[in-house]
């Protein structure tokens, strides 16, 4: 059966649940499906790169991320709370790219956090339809368990939410999550190291930038990160020693980025995007054809 053939014969099925492992897994491992674009989870993604192995496809992975906020002592406090809560709240914090941790001076932690919980504050969850809604719901109510277990397990592990934590309470219908901002967050705790896929920021203090250098790439995620500071060379400098396929500098999902988009480490590989992105298709091949009619002396035997 053909590939085309067996796509049609996968949309035929009957079913609802599992679908799209079924449909995904087939196409991976299909012989003539000779690559797979995947944007999704680093789960899923390794799944995919396990069938897709069998036959030696070509792959573009672009996974998950858990994206380091760096605000340096220097930075405008109130440019980077904007950016950030921006950056964690949009689409209920689901996006690949979203802050996934906030690294702050400690000279500037007690102001921006004050600053970004009085921010954050303020958005306005509800239904999509709703004009003034600033913040909708998850997707589903299993990511609404899973982004409820990370807040627990934090609190477990002794962070403080001292913004939202839980559902609000007028609406009955929807899997909708309050903005929430958690304290007293360490390094090796579950809500720092794994990717939550929700509205929760993490907040974690740094003394110098050596140790930024170190923690930001204590992460087995390389999608993108942000470094917030007045000193432009400076934060290039140490953007350039981030380990991420995209480093944003006074911004976080930045709309004019316009360049080519992916991740290292656990984030993936390959580029979307530009002719970078195009080239992710693209075989090159070499063909020769000798012209001459002479015989090659090369052939002969010894």
């Amino acid at each position: 059966m053909d590939v085309f053939a067996l796509t049609r014969r996968l949309i035929d099925i009957e079913s609802t649940t599992g679908m799209e492992a079924v449909v995904g897994e087939a196409l991976a491992a299909h012989p003539d499906v000779r690559m797979v674009s995947f944007t999704g989870s680093s789960e899923t993604g390794k799944r995919i790169m396990s069938l897709a192995s069998a036959n030696v496809k070509r792959m573009n992975m672009e996974l998950g991320g858990k994206n380091p906020f760096i605000v340096l002592e220097d930075a405008d406090l109130d440019l980077a709370v904007e950016g950030g809560v921006h950056g964690v709240y949009y689409n209920a914090g689901q996006v690949c790219a979203a802050p996934g941790k906030f690294y702050v001076h400690e000279k500037v932690y007690d102001e921006f956090v004050r600053k970004f919980v009085e921010r954050a504050s303020t958005i306005r969850v509800g239904p999509p339809e709703d004009p003034g809604t600033q913040m909708g719901p998850l997707a589903s109510e299993e990511q609404r368990r899973t982004v409820e277990y990370y807040i627990k397990s934090g609190i477990e592990e002794g962070a403080r939410a001292v913004l939202g934590g839980g559902r609000p309470e007028k609406f009955t219908r929807g899997y909708y999550l309050m903005p929430t901002v958690m304290v007293d967050v360490t390094q090796d705790m579950k809500v720092s190291r794994e990717e939550i896929f929700g509205p929760v920021a993490c907040m974690m203090k740094f003394s110098s930038r050596d140790d930024i250098t170190a923690l930001a790439n204590d992460n087995v995620y390389g999608l993108a990160a942000s470094v917030w500071s007045r000193d432009t060379a400076a934060a290039v400098r140490l953007a350039e020693r981030i380990q991420a396929g995209t480093v944003w500098v006074n911004g976080h999902l930045s709309p004019e980025q316009g360049g080519p988009w992916g991740g290292f480490k656990e984030s993936g590989f390959g580029k979307e995007g530009t002719h970078f992105g195009l080239r992710e298709y693209i075989q090159l091949k070499t063909t020769c054809v000798d012209l001459t009619g002479n015989r090659n002396p090369a052939y002969e035997l010894p």
